[in-house]
């Protein structure tokens, strides 16, 4: 039997193994212009990008997103979040997290979220708006009590490792304390990485073997196409 590919659930990178399957997470350029060269791609506001682009720049990017979903390019809405390590445009980045996840909702898709010391924030959120749609947290630093509340608020609530098993002892021990069914991994922006080392480390730490996390993300992958 062939192996399976592995899969990059978040990527800004464009070159790839090949045999990896990636969701990428499209460029301002590749919003602005509407570039779909991906199979499987995501677009949204980063929350970094309010300090960076002026209201008229931030308001061509929401029509140009939305264009993007009326013509089903979009595997997934994001990335998108609440930083709050940019304190001075966390009010920006709240109403543009809730303009996301509006959009996730009305057709059905993934949300890709960017948390820095925010947790309490998203789980306020969903005990506010009860979201169906799954929900991705990219790079996750959490802890174990917050896997727990989020998954009691929301069963469909996915976590994604990378580079923080590299550079986080406590990713690597928080790792092997979420549930495998609700775990995937990305190169983020590392070029340094290629997914199939992250596969390496995660297996390392979860004494698990290689197939088997791919088969297992694939699993956690098709669980959401079967929501969708």
């Amino acid at each position: 039997m062939t192996p399976l590919n592995y899969l990059d659930i978040h990527t800004h990178l464009r070159t790839h193994r090949p045999d990896a399957v990636v969701v990428a997470s499209m460029s301002v350029e590749e919003i602005l212009t509407l570039s779909s060269s991906q199979k499987f791609q995501c677009a949204g506001i980063h929350p970094w990008w309010v300090e960076d682009y002026k209201t008229d720049e931030i308001l061509k990017l929401k029509v140009q997103i939305e264009k993007l979903l009326s013509l089903n390019k979009l595997w997934a809405i994001g990335e998108t979040g609440i930083d709050r390590s940019s304190k001075d445009t966390l009010s920006e980045q709240v109403s543009l997290f809730h303009w996301h996840l509006e959009l996730s909702e009305k057709y059905g898709l993934p949300l890709i979220i960017h948390s820095v010391r925010s947790g309490s924030d998203f789980l306020q959120i969903l005990n506010e708006k009860k979201p169906k749609s799954p929900w991705i947290f990219h790079d996750f630093r959490g802890n174990e009590k917050l896997v727990k509340d989020l998954l009691r608020l929301h069963p469909e609530c996915y976590f994604s490792f990378g580079i923080s098993l590299d550079n986080s002892p406590l990713s690597r021990e928080l790792l092997p304390l979420v549930p495998l069914e609700h775990v995937f991994f990305e190169t983020d922006d590392q070029k340094h990485l290629d997914i199939h080392d992250i596969y390496l480390r995660a297996s390392h730490f979860l004494n698990l073997d290689v197939d088997y996390l791919k088969s297992q993300t694939w699993m956690n992958f098709r669980k959401i196409a079967n929501f969708l």
